[in-house]
Protein backbone atom coordinates (compact mmCIF):
# COMPACT_ATOMS: atom_id res chain seq x y z
CA UNK A 1 0.00 0.00 0.00
CA UNK A 2 3.03 2.58 0.89
CA UNK A 3 4.52 1.56 -2.41
CA UNK A 4 1.87 2.74 -4.76
CA UNK A 5 0.98 6.22 -2.50
CA UNK A 6 4.56 6.53 -3.07
CA UNK A 7 4.18 6.29 -6.23
CA UNK A 8 1.20 8.51 -6.63
CA UNK A 9 2.82 11.22 -4.91
CA UNK A 10 5.95 10.83 -7.45
CA UNK A 11 3.06 11.11 -10.16
CA UNK A 12 0.95 13.60 -9.36
CA UNK A 13 4.27 16.08 -8.36
CA UNK A 14 6.03 15.18 -11.91
CA UNK A 15 2.47 15.77 -13.52
CA UNK A 16 1.86 19.54 -12.38
CA UNK A 17 5.60 20.60 -13.00
CA UNK A 18 5.60 18.73 -16.65
CA UNK A 19 3.04 20.14 -17.64
CA UNK A 20 3.72 23.91 -16.22
CA UNK A 21 6.69 23.82 -18.20
CA UNK A 22 4.29 22.27 -21.22
CA UNK A 23 2.33 25.10 -20.58
CA UNK A 24 4.61 28.23 -20.99
CA UNK A 25 6.17 26.31 -23.70
CA UNK A 26 2.95 26.40 -25.95
CA UNK A 27 3.41 30.29 -25.93
CA UNK A 28 6.36 30.17 -28.00
CA UNK A 29 5.36 27.53 -31.16
CA UNK A 30 1.98 25.92 -31.60
CA UNK A 31 1.46 22.45 -30.56
CA UNK A 32 1.43 20.95 -34.00
CA UNK A 33 5.16 22.09 -34.82
CA UNK A 34 6.41 20.24 -31.92
CA UNK A 35 7.43 16.43 -31.19
CA UNK A 36 4.71 15.51 -29.31
CA UNK A 37 6.74 12.52 -27.98
CA UNK A 38 9.50 14.20 -26.55
CA UNK A 39 7.23 16.37 -24.47
CA UNK A 40 6.98 14.46 -21.22
CA UNK A 41 4.17 14.53 -19.03
CA UNK A 42 4.41 11.81 -16.50
CA UNK A 43 7.77 10.00 -15.33
CA UNK A 44 7.29 7.47 -12.81
CA UNK A 45 8.60 3.61 -11.59
CA UNK A 46 6.89 0.70 -11.18
CA UNK A 47 9.25 -2.04 -9.57
CA UNK A 48 12.28 -0.37 -10.59
CA UNK A 49 11.03 0.00 -13.87
CA UNK A 50 11.23 3.69 -15.66
CA UNK A 51 7.68 4.63 -17.56
CA UNK A 52 6.91 8.11 -18.83
CA UNK A 53 3.69 9.41 -20.81
CA UNK A 54 4.10 11.57 -23.36
CA UNK A 55 2.05 14.29 -24.84
CA UNK A 56 1.70 11.86 -27.53
CA UNK A 57 0.14 9.44 -25.81
CA UNK A 58 -1.86 12.00 -24.18
CA UNK A 59 -3.58 12.85 -27.41
CA UNK A 60 -3.52 9.82 -28.79
CA UNK A 61 -5.67 8.19 -25.97
CA UNK A 62 -7.94 11.24 -26.44
CA UNK A 63 -8.02 10.34 -30.09
CA UNK A 64 -9.43 6.65 -28.77
CA UNK A 65 -12.37 7.84 -26.96
CA UNK A 66 -16.05 8.19 -28.79
CA UNK A 67 -16.32 11.34 -30.60
CA UNK A 68 -18.65 12.64 -28.37
CA UNK A 69 -16.50 12.83 -25.06
CA UNK A 70 -13.55 13.91 -27.48
CA UNK A 71 -15.17 17.30 -27.69
CA UNK A 72 -14.46 17.51 -23.51
CA UNK A 73 -11.18 17.62 -23.58
CA UNK A 74 -10.09 20.45 -26.42
CA UNK A 75 -8.37 23.11 -23.90
CA UNK A 76 -5.28 22.63 -22.00
CA UNK A 77 -7.11 22.25 -18.87
CA UNK A 78 -9.20 19.14 -20.06
CA UNK A 79 -6.49 17.90 -21.02
CA UNK A 80 -4.98 17.79 -17.95
CA UNK A 81 -7.99 16.63 -16.40
CA UNK A 82 -7.90 14.14 -18.46
CA UNK A 83 -4.05 12.87 -18.11
CA UNK A 84 -5.45 12.26 -13.94
CA UNK A 85 -7.56 9.54 -15.73
CA UNK A 86 -5.23 8.31 -17.87
CA UNK A 87 -2.39 8.12 -14.90
CA UNK A 88 -4.91 6.43 -12.57
CA UNK A 89 -5.45 4.07 -15.58
CA UNK A 90 -1.52 3.22 -16.27
CA UNK A 91 -1.42 2.31 -12.68
CA UNK A 92 -4.03 -0.08 -11.74
CA UNK A 93 -2.83 -1.95 -14.69
CA UNK A 94 0.31 -2.34 -13.31
CA UNK A 95 -1.11 -3.20 -9.89
CA UNK A 96 -3.01 -5.72 -11.87
CA UNK A 97 -0.33 -7.68 -13.55
CA UNK A 98 1.23 -7.62 -10.21
CA UNK A 99 -1.25 -9.73 -8.88
CA UNK A 100 -1.00 -11.89 -11.91
CA UNK A 101 -4.83 -11.16 -13.68
CA UNK A 102 -3.04 -10.66 -17.12
CA UNK A 103 -2.90 -14.50 -16.55
CA UNK A 104 -6.13 -15.54 -15.64
CA UNK A 105 -7.25 -18.32 -17.87
CA UNK A 106 -10.55 -16.63 -18.35
CA UNK A 107 -9.30 -13.34 -19.55
CA UNK A 108 -6.73 -15.17 -21.78
CA UNK A 109 -9.81 -17.12 -23.03
CA UNK A 110 -11.21 -13.42 -23.69
CA UNK A 111 -8.18 -12.51 -25.42
CA UNK A 112 -7.99 -15.05 -27.52
CA UNK A 113 -11.29 -14.46 -29.22
CA UNK A 114 -10.94 -10.86 -29.48
CA UNK A 115 -8.08 -11.39 -31.20
CA UNK A 116 -9.86 -14.28 -33.30
CA UNK A 117 -12.70 -11.72 -33.83
CA UNK A 118 -10.59 -9.21 -34.81
CA UNK A 119 -9.06 -11.35 -37.19
CA UNK A 120 -11.41 -12.49 -39.36
CA UNK A 121 -13.10 -8.83 -39.83
CA UNK A 122 -10.01 -8.05 -41.21
CA UNK A 123 -9.72 -11.33 -43.42
CA UNK A 124 -13.78 -10.62 -44.05
CA UNK A 125 -12.98 -6.51 -45.36
CA UNK A 126 -9.83 -7.66 -47.23
CA UNK A 127 -11.82 -10.88 -48.83
CA UNK A 128 -15.72 -9.20 -48.84
CA UNK A 129 -15.44 -5.40 -48.86
CA UNK A 130 -12.24 -4.55 -50.99
CA UNK A 131 -13.67 -7.24 -53.70
CA UNK A 132 -17.43 -5.96 -53.93
CA UNK A 133 -17.59 -3.56 -56.67
CA UNK A 134 -20.52 -2.19 -58.87
CA UNK A 135 -20.99 0.67 -61.69
CA UNK A 136 -24.15 2.30 -62.62
CA UNK A 137 -25.69 0.10 -64.97
CA UNK A 138 -25.71 -2.17 -62.12
CA UNK A 139 -27.45 0.37 -60.36
CA UNK A 140 -29.91 0.99 -63.39
CA UNK A 141 -30.45 -2.31 -63.71
CA UNK A 142 -31.71 -2.99 -60.08
CA UNK A 143 -34.37 -0.62 -60.28
CA UNK A 144 -35.66 -0.89 -63.47
CA UNK A 145 -36.06 -4.76 -62.40
CA UNK A 146 -37.51 -3.61 -59.29
CA UNK A 147 -39.95 -0.71 -60.13
CA UNK A 148 -42.52 -1.85 -57.71
CA UNK A 149 -40.69 -1.61 -54.99
CA UNK A 150 -39.75 2.31 -55.80
CA UNK A 151 -43.88 3.43 -55.96
CA UNK A 152 -44.90 6.37 -53.44
CA UNK A 153 -48.65 5.90 -52.48
CA UNK A 154 -50.92 7.78 -53.60
CA UNK A 155 -51.12 10.89 -50.54
CA UNK A 156 -53.39 13.31 -49.46
CA UNK A 157 -53.64 16.55 -47.77
CA UNK A 158 -56.93 17.91 -45.68
CA UNK A 159 -57.55 20.80 -43.63
CA UNK A 160 -59.18 18.99 -40.02
CA UNK A 161 -60.81 20.54 -37.38
CA UNK A 162 -60.40 17.35 -34.17
CA UNK A 163 -63.14 18.41 -31.24
CA UNK A 164 -64.26 16.55 -28.27
CA UNK A 165 -67.30 18.42 -27.90
CA UNK A 166 -70.31 17.74 -30.06
CA UNK A 167 -72.02 21.07 -29.23
CA UNK A 168 -68.98 23.09 -29.90
CA UNK A 169 -68.13 20.67 -32.97
CA UNK A 170 -71.67 22.00 -34.35
CA UNK A 171 -71.16 25.87 -33.49
CA UNK A 172 -67.84 25.43 -35.12
CA UNK A 173 -69.59 23.57 -38.62
CA UNK A 174 -72.37 26.55 -38.30
CA UNK A 175 -69.47 29.37 -38.24
CA UNK A 176 -67.88 27.82 -41.30
CA UNK A 177 -70.91 27.21 -43.35
CA UNK A 178 -71.83 30.52 -42.86
CA UNK A 179 -68.73 32.23 -44.51
CA UNK A 180 -65.87 31.46 -41.45
CA UNK A 181 -62.68 30.28 -42.85
CA UNK A 182 -61.86 26.68 -42.11
CA UNK A 183 -58.22 27.20 -41.63
CA UNK A 184 -58.70 30.43 -39.31
CA UNK A 185 -61.14 28.79 -37.59
CA UNK A 186 -58.61 25.78 -36.66
CA UNK A 187 -56.17 28.57 -35.79
CA UNK A 188 -58.62 30.44 -33.21
CA UNK A 189 -59.75 27.33 -31.68
CA UNK A 190 -56.02 25.78 -31.29
CA UNK A 191 -55.09 29.65 -29.65
CA UNK A 192 -58.16 28.97 -27.54
CA UNK A 193 -57.12 25.27 -26.60
CA UNK A 194 -60.05 23.65 -27.59
CA UNK A 195 -58.80 21.15 -30.37
CA UNK A 196 -58.79 17.36 -29.31
CA UNK A 197 -55.16 15.12 -30.05
CA UNK A 198 -55.99 14.16 -33.40
CA UNK A 199 -56.01 14.72 -37.36
CA UNK A 200 -54.81 18.58 -37.74
CA UNK A 201 -53.87 19.48 -34.08
CA UNK A 202 -50.25 20.29 -34.67
CA UNK A 203 -50.21 24.08 -33.03
CA UNK A 204 -47.12 25.35 -34.78
CA UNK A 205 -49.88 24.82 -38.13
CA UNK A 206 -53.67 24.01 -36.94
CA UNK A 207 -55.81 22.10 -38.75
CA UNK A 208 -53.11 21.07 -41.62
CA UNK A 209 -53.08 17.36 -41.89
CA UNK A 210 -50.13 17.20 -43.87
CA UNK A 211 -49.69 14.64 -46.23
CA UNK A 212 -51.02 11.27 -45.39
CA UNK A 213 -51.37 7.41 -47.02
CA UNK A 214 -53.90 5.26 -46.61
CA UNK A 215 -52.28 2.82 -44.00
CA UNK A 216 -51.17 6.29 -41.89
CA UNK A 217 -52.87 5.42 -38.99
CA UNK A 218 -55.26 2.39 -38.28
CA UNK A 219 -57.23 4.49 -35.21
CA UNK A 220 -57.93 6.94 -37.67
CA UNK A 221 -58.99 4.60 -40.51
CA UNK A 222 -62.34 5.84 -40.90
CA UNK A 223 -61.39 9.37 -41.22
CA UNK A 224 -58.68 8.52 -43.87
CA UNK A 225 -60.84 6.58 -45.83
CA UNK A 226 -63.73 9.62 -45.84
CA UNK A 227 -61.14 12.36 -47.27
CA UNK A 228 -59.90 9.62 -49.83
CA UNK A 229 -63.27 9.18 -50.84
CA UNK A 230 -63.38 13.51 -50.98
CA UNK A 231 -63.24 15.62 -53.80
CA UNK A 232 -59.94 18.29 -53.67
CA UNK A 233 -62.04 21.05 -52.02
CA UNK A 234 -65.05 19.34 -50.59
CA UNK A 235 -65.72 19.90 -47.06
CA UNK A 236 -67.96 17.61 -44.45
CA UNK A 237 -71.62 19.14 -44.47
CA UNK A 238 -72.33 17.16 -41.16
CA UNK A 239 -69.73 16.55 -38.36
CA UNK A 240 -68.39 13.37 -39.09
CA UNK A 241 -68.15 11.32 -35.61
CA UNK A 242 -65.52 8.74 -35.19
CA UNK A 243 -64.77 6.24 -31.93
CA UNK A 244 -61.26 6.01 -31.38
CA UNK A 245 -59.66 4.06 -28.22
CA UNK A 246 -63.09 4.38 -26.44
CA UNK A 247 -63.29 8.00 -26.62
CA UNK A 248 -65.72 9.76 -29.44
CA UNK A 249 -64.34 12.65 -31.54
CA UNK A 250 -66.10 15.15 -33.48
CA UNK A 251 -64.30 16.38 -36.94
CA UNK A 252 -64.63 19.11 -39.73
CA UNK A 253 -62.29 18.85 -42.43
CA UNK A 254 -61.83 19.89 -46.35
CA UNK A 255 -59.54 18.16 -48.71
CA UNK A 256 -57.19 19.85 -49.91
CA UNK A 257 -54.65 18.48 -52.36
CA UNK A 258 -54.55 14.08 -53.39
CA UNK A 259 -51.17 12.92 -55.03
CA UNK A 260 -52.04 10.15 -57.24
CA UNK A 261 -49.50 6.56 -56.85
CA UNK A 262 -46.12 7.17 -58.97
CA UNK A 263 -43.21 5.19 -60.03
CA UNK A 264 -40.38 7.52 -57.86
CA UNK A 265 -37.23 8.31 -60.69
CA UNK A 266 -34.11 6.70 -60.27
CA UNK A 267 -32.18 9.70 -58.57
CA UNK A 268 -34.93 10.04 -56.26
CA UNK A 269 -34.23 6.46 -54.64
CA UNK A 270 -30.05 6.21 -55.82
CA UNK A 271 -29.15 5.63 -52.18
CA UNK A 272 -31.47 3.15 -51.55
CA UNK A 273 -30.42 1.16 -54.60
CA UNK A 274 -26.79 1.53 -54.43
CA UNK A 275 -27.11 0.05 -50.36
CA UNK A 276 -29.46 -2.97 -51.88
CA UNK A 277 -26.90 -3.68 -54.40
CA UNK A 278 -23.75 -3.32 -52.28
CA UNK A 279 -25.40 -6.04 -49.81
CA UNK A 280 -26.48 -8.13 -52.63
CA UNK A 281 -23.05 -7.94 -53.78
CA UNK A 282 -21.23 -8.60 -50.56
CA UNK A 283 -23.56 -11.76 -49.93
CA UNK A 284 -22.70 -13.42 -53.17
CA UNK A 285 -19.23 -12.51 -52.48
CA UNK A 286 -19.88 -14.37 -49.29
CA UNK A 287 -20.86 -16.75 -50.30
CA UNK A 288 -18.05 -17.53 -52.79
CA UNK A 289 -15.37 -16.93 -50.67
CA UNK A 290 -17.12 -19.48 -48.13
CA UNK A 291 -17.39 -22.41 -50.69
CA UNK A 292 -13.49 -21.22 -51.66
CA UNK A 293 -12.43 -21.84 -48.39
CA UNK A 294 -14.36 -24.83 -47.48
CA UNK A 295 -13.20 -26.53 -50.73
CA UNK A 296 -9.40 -25.38 -49.69
CA UNK A 297 -9.99 -27.29 -46.00
CA UNK A 298 -11.83 -29.96 -47.87
CA UNK A 299 -14.87 -29.60 -45.90
CA UNK A 300 -16.97 -32.84 -44.67
CA UNK A 301 -20.19 -32.04 -42.33
CA UNK A 302 -22.14 -34.78 -40.48
CA UNK A 303 -25.25 -33.48 -39.52
CA UNK A 304 -27.09 -36.95 -38.93
CA UNK A 305 -24.84 -37.49 -36.16
CA UNK A 306 -26.59 -34.70 -34.03
CA UNK A 307 -28.49 -36.93 -31.42
CA UNK A 308 -32.41 -35.85 -31.28
CA UNK A 309 -33.26 -34.37 -27.92
CA UNK A 310 -35.06 -36.95 -26.00
CA UNK A 311 -39.26 -36.40 -26.38
CA UNK A 312 -40.93 -35.63 -23.25
CA UNK A 313 -42.73 -39.13 -22.62
CA UNK A 314 -39.33 -40.67 -22.85
CA UNK A 315 -37.74 -37.85 -19.91
CA UNK A 316 -40.80 -38.66 -18.37
CA UNK A 317 -39.97 -42.33 -18.10
CA UNK A 318 -36.40 -41.76 -17.37
CA UNK A 319 -37.00 -39.94 -14.20
CA UNK A 320 -39.42 -42.08 -12.79
CA UNK A 321 -36.98 -45.04 -13.08
CA UNK A 322 -34.17 -43.13 -11.40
Amino acid sequence: MKKTITIFMIVAVSCLLTWTFVQSDSHEQPESAIDESQVILVEYKWNGEPYQISLADLNAAIAELPVYRQQNYKTQADKAEYLEELIEERLKIHRAIDDGFDKLPEHLKKLEDYTNQLMVEKLTEMEVDEKVSYKDEDLMAHYQANLSEYIENEKVRAICITLDDEDLANETLDAIIGGKDITEMAKELSEADKLANGPGTNPDDPGNTYYFTKSASPRWAEFIEAAFQQEVGDMTDTVFEIDVSDETFYLIFRKEEHQPERQKEFEEVRRDVERTVERTKKRERINAWVTEISDRGKLKTYPENIPEPPQPEESESEESQE
